[in-house]
């Protein structure tokens, strides 16, 4: 039997039934095919892809790609001259401090840092170049029953769990909530003990809270 949509939705039907609970199946066919998958890609730090982006003389943020998730930390940001690569280290942003980004002399890019949940920011600003950003990309959403994606075959039984535990959560019944989110944390640490360095814990910078402050 293929691991797919409809596969994950029965296994969350049967659970919520031993709960003597019932949902939509919209509203579960939305949790299992985009939301849980994107929580489970945070968690595991998996499926990574990399993004490169042109950046002329000055520039200090580029936008990150639809699919975007997070920076994988564990893999290096770069940046490329005409002849060189070079590495660019994490930094708060605050620690740099938004004035000092905004006039800095544009020179070779030391440092990188989330200036929103969707842009990436270097410092000091570049001279012209490319950034190259290892990321965690969101998995192929499920739009349809048939439909898998990169982390259904062994992720199936989180996806299932952490899909209870947001619709305990939208009823507001934080015990039964809780009880499968232990089983959805369980999952997740089996993945990480089981692919070692593929599903990597990831140690990422999070966006500052001054980023939305223009």
């Amino acid at each position: 039997m293929p691991i797919d949509r409809r596969y994950i939705f029965n296994k969350v039907n049967f659970l919520l039934k031993q709960e003597n609970k019932f949902f939509t199946s919209s509203e579960i066919h939305m949790l299992i095919g985009v939301d849980s998958f994107r929580r489970i890609a945070e968690d595991i730090n998996y499926p990574k892809t990399n993004f490169s982006s042109y950046v002329a003389s000055g520039v200090w943020s580029v936008s990150s790609p639809s699919d975007f998730i997070k920076v994988d930390a564990t893999s290096e940001v770069t940046f490329q001259d005409s002849s060189d690569t070079y590495k660019l280290d994490p930094e708060i942003k605050t620690n740099i401090g938004r004035a000092n980004i905004l006039t800095a002399t544009p020179g070779t890019p030391s440092n990188y840092f989330m200036e929103s949940e969707s842009k990436i920011g270097i410092y000091p600003p570049s001279t012209s170049g490319c950034i190259v950003v290892p990321y965690v990309s969101h998995p192929t959403s499920l739009s349809s029953d048939t439909d898998t994606n990169e982390l259904t075959e062994q992720a199936y039984m989180a996806a299932a769990y952490w899909t209870v535990h947001e619709c305990f959560l939208k009823d507001n019944d934080e015990k039964r909530a809780g009880k499968y989110e232990i089983k959805y944390l369980g999952e997740i640490k089996r993945l990480n003990k089981r692919f070692g360095d593929l599903y990597e814990v990831p140690h990422d910078i999070q966006p500052d809270e001054d980023y939305t402050q223009r």
